[in-house]
């Protein structure tokens, strides 16, 4: 928690950084938007995989989202 709190990803925890919506023709920004999230999503996804121990990364392995 203190590591993701340290970093500014913990919202990608609590849910406070909710997935930008994508619309059927997005914009630019919107493009941008999603890819950014979609980063930071993986950056936190990694971060926890290598945190836990081997007998814990069997339930985590498939998550599409950190929350």
């Amino acid at each position: 928690m203190n590591f993701l709190m340290g970093k500014g990803y913990w919202e990608f925890i609590t849910s406070d950084e909710k997935k930008p919506l994508f619309p059927k023709n997005p914009t630019q920004k919107q493009i941008q938007a999603n890819k950014t999230w979609h980063e930071k999503a993986r950056k936190v996804l990694y971060w926890l995989s290598v945190s836990v121990s081997d007998s814990m990364i069997v339930s985590i392995q498939d998550a599409k989202s950190p929350k």
